[in-house]
């Protein structure tokens, strides 16, 4: 209850300043205005403190998702959950503040709360895609980003997230799941590190048109990093490096008036594995506990991302977006076979409403053999007459509702199709398919005060 609580009480008070932003609006297009002044104030005296700073060099970011689901049938059992993460950074942009043309340094600070749906489903895939365990303050992003050769060339390294510049869905994150936010299969399957979990790596983007670009990048694999808080720097647990490589097509309503991207990328992991069936002696750990095997020989897969907007009701950037995905490791060692993606998103879907956003989106993944097999092996072992299948789909749609500058609510709902019990290995059945219902609220800081979503330049 609690819970709920604090949750409605934030409701309450965004809905408050809401009303009065709304109030102070209609107040001023009530006003008379009979002429106009006989000088304008300067520009720069009509932005607010944020876009002065901006101005200066700092652009400061911040956000909060507050996820409250409930699973109202199936699963294993029934059960209300309230999750969400909240993130406060800054972009430096160096040319201004210290003359260092081309440079930009970023950091970010998040912390996680509450309690995750797959408590009560046992499904891998989270239903709460800003959920997060091992909920320590975490430096998310400590990185310097490089401009060469007038923009040719972007340089970003330091302590980042290999997701956040690989195998991207430039709409994944419109959705309440996390399947595609970051892109599961290479984040788990193709050791990508993802928010909040930096690690050292550098990527290295080269635009060789507006439209055309290729980035490479080496990341260091770090398995016990979930366990730290970001702030210490060291290397004594890394095991390997992975190194993706994408090319991709993009372009935006600046120079397409049906903007897409098409993204085609790889990677290699050098960094042991952990056999998802099998322990160190080749028995079965679900049935014989012990330390698990390890694999040694280097990892490789694909994916392949692509949208785009097929449809404008005018000439505004109201449109209808479609897209999908697709990412598949090549080695046998693996919890995920495959992992594929279907979606569209109404930017705008009434005239009235240009700024709200209508999705519908479905994912589908493949356990390989190994995982499906060690899943059911330890329902045997617990008594189930029932058992997991190697397939899942989750579908999901949602509405986002613009209450006020940088301020959404997103009522959701996801049906679950075989779900597992990857999250629950004392389940003594298998879960049932699952319906749950939520609600997401999203502030944005940048959005509130009318800030770019990042500084000019930024990859």
């Amino acid at each position: 209850m609690k819970r709920l609580s604090l949750t409605g009480a934030i409701l309450i008070g965004i809905a408050s300043v809401g009303a009065l932003w709304s109030s102070q609006v209609l107040a001023q297009d009530d006003e008379a205005a009979p002429a106009a002044p006989p000088t304008q104030a300067p520009v720069a005296s009509q932005r607010n403190p944020l876009q002065r700073l901006m101005d200066d060099g700092v652009l400061l970011r911040g956000t909060l998702n507050d996820d409250y689901q409930r699973n109202t049938t199936g699963g294993l059992e029934k059960g209300t959950e309230n999750a969400g993460t909240a993130t406060l950074g800054a972009d430096f942009n160096m040319e201004k503040l210290f003359g260092i043309t081309g440079g930009q340094f970023h950091i970010l600070f998040s912390k996680s709360y509450g309690q995750t749906l797959q408590n009560e489903i046992g499904n891998y895939i989270k239903t709460q895609g800003w959920y997060y365990p091992y909920q320590k303050t975490q430096l998310a992003q400590f990185a310097w980003e490089q401009n060469l050769a007038d923009g040719k060339v972007n340089i970003l390294v330091g302590r980042t997230n290999t997701t956040a510049l690989f195998a991207r869905s430039n709409y994944g994150c419109s959705f309440i799941s996390g399947s595609q936010c970051p892109y599961y299969l290479p984040l788990f399957t193709g050791g990508f590190s993802g928010f909040p979990y930096v690690t050292w790596g550098g990527r290295v983007r080269y635009n060789a048109t507006r439209k055309f670009y290729i980035e490479t990048g080496v990341y260091s694999v770090d398995p016990e990093r979930h366990l730290e808080h970001g702030f210490n720097f060291s290397t004594r647990n890394t095991t390997g490096v992975v190194i993706p490589v994408e090319a991709g097509y993009e372009t935006d309503f600046g120079n397409d008036p049906y903007p897409r991207h098409y993204k085609l990328g790889w990677w290699h992991n050098n960094a042991a594995s952990v056999d998802p069936l099998l322990n160190s002696r080749g028995t079965s750990k679900a049935l014989f506990p012990g330390a698990p095997l390890l694999h040694h020989d280097s990892r490789t897969g694909m994916y392949l991302l692509a949208d785009q907007v097929v449809y404008r009701p005018d000439e505004s950037h109201r449109n209808l977006a479609l897209f999908g995905s697709y990412a598949t490791p090549f080695d046998s060692h693996e919890i995920f076979a495959s992992q594929g993606a279907l979606g569209t998103l109404f930017t705008g879907p009434f005239k009235s409403r240009p700024l709200d956003t209508v999705g519908i989106m479905v994912t589908r993944i493949v356990f390989s053999n190994a995982q499906t097999l060690y899943m059911n092996q330890l329902l045997a072992k617990h008594g189930s007459t029932s058992f997991v299948k190697s397939h899942e789909t989750m579908i999901e749609a949602n509405y986002g509702f613009k209450l006020a500058p940088g301020v959404s609510l997103l009522p959701n709902i996801t049906y679950i199709i075989n779900p597992d019990t990857s999250q629950r290995p004392d389940a003594t059945f298998a879960p049932k398919n699952t319906f749950v219902v939520g609600l997401r609220l999203a502030v944005n800081l940048g959005d509130m005060f009318g800030l770019p979503f990042a500084l000019p330049g930024q990859h």
